[in-house]
């Protein structure tokens, strides 16, 4: 049988590992258990903390807090209100709207469905202020003719809140209302049920003559409406020296038109025979 090889320097057999390698592979630290070839960092040190998972969705999907919410929307719809203002329905742009509000599209979606969804709600957002203020003044136990001079102060105070709507619904009227759903005209129509409503009162108490409820209100809206409209044109340069866009004060606007109205009312009598039109 043959010898195994020796070394020359040692005379051991070559097969014999070497003491030192032996005793070097028996030693395995305490606590510990030997780690397998391949072995992740986690298998190398199991003592070492794990990271946990963030619940629920990345925060670039979380819905914005109400504030922030709110915020947008504002910015929107006060952008919206000046490009139609401006531009009307059918010129107003959605990318510019959102340029002007500093948010993408899709805010503008998000918040109001569609550019007619936006269109709707300044407008309906406007009816509603005026429907409110006017139902509240027919309902106060106040003369009639107080009743009257109040209405013309809270259109003049809702124009200075929204001066971009005479503009918007003086364009939307002239294309014959093509945008006004029947939501819409429900809102535009309770600011007139009010308003006849103060009319009624008046002729009741002798305050006022009877006068047809249609006429007395473009009455009152017509000259504050162009009044609104000559002011955004005489805002334009070069402009101030022409006699037609001098400026007039809302408080000498506002008397001017509650003594003209109280005027056009006034008067005691017998009604006319024909009923009055709603």
């Amino acid at each position: 049988m043959p010898s195994s090889p020796t070394s020359r320097r040692t005379g051991k057999s070559a097969d014999q590992p070497r003491a030192g390698h032996a005793r070097q592979a028996a030693r395995v630290p305490r606590g510990r258990r030997p780690v397998a070839a391949g072995a992740g960092a986690a298998a190398a040190a199991p003592d070492a903390p794990r990271r946990s998972k963030r619940p629920g969705p990345p925060p670039t999907r979380h819905r914005p807090p109400a504030a922030a919410d709110a915020s947008t929307r504002s910015l929107v719809f006060a952008a919206a209100a000046l490009e139609y203002s401006t531009r009307g329905f059918d010129g107003a742009s959605v990318d510019a709207i959102a340029r002007a509000a500093h948010v993408n599209k899709a805010m503008l979606y998000y918040h109001f469905g569609s550019k007619l969804g936006l269109y709707r709600e300044i407008v309906r957002d406007m009816l509603r202020a005026v429907g409110d203020a006017v139902s509240a003044i027919a309902s106060r136990a106040e003369p009639a003719p107080r009743k009257i001079e109040r209405f013309i102060e809270a259109l003049a105070s809702q124009k200075d809140a929204r001066p971009w709507f005479p503009p918007l619904m003086l364009r939307e009227m002239a294309e014959g209302a093509p945008h006004l759903d029947p939501d819409t005209l429900a809102l535009l129509r309770a600011v007139f049920v009010a308003f006849a409503r103060i009319l009624d009162d008046g002729v009741r108490h002798h305050d006022f003559r009877r006068v047809p409820p249609l006429l007395a209100y473009m009455s009152i809206m017509g000259p504050l409406m162009m009044n609104a409209v000559r002011e955004r044109a005489a805002a334009q340069p070069g402009r101030q020296q022409h006699p037609l866009f001098a400026p007039v004060s809302r408080d000498e606007l506002v008397a001017h038109m509650q003594h003209t109205a109280l005027r056009m009312l006034a008067g005691h009598g017998e009604a006319p025979a024909e009923d009055r039109r709603r």
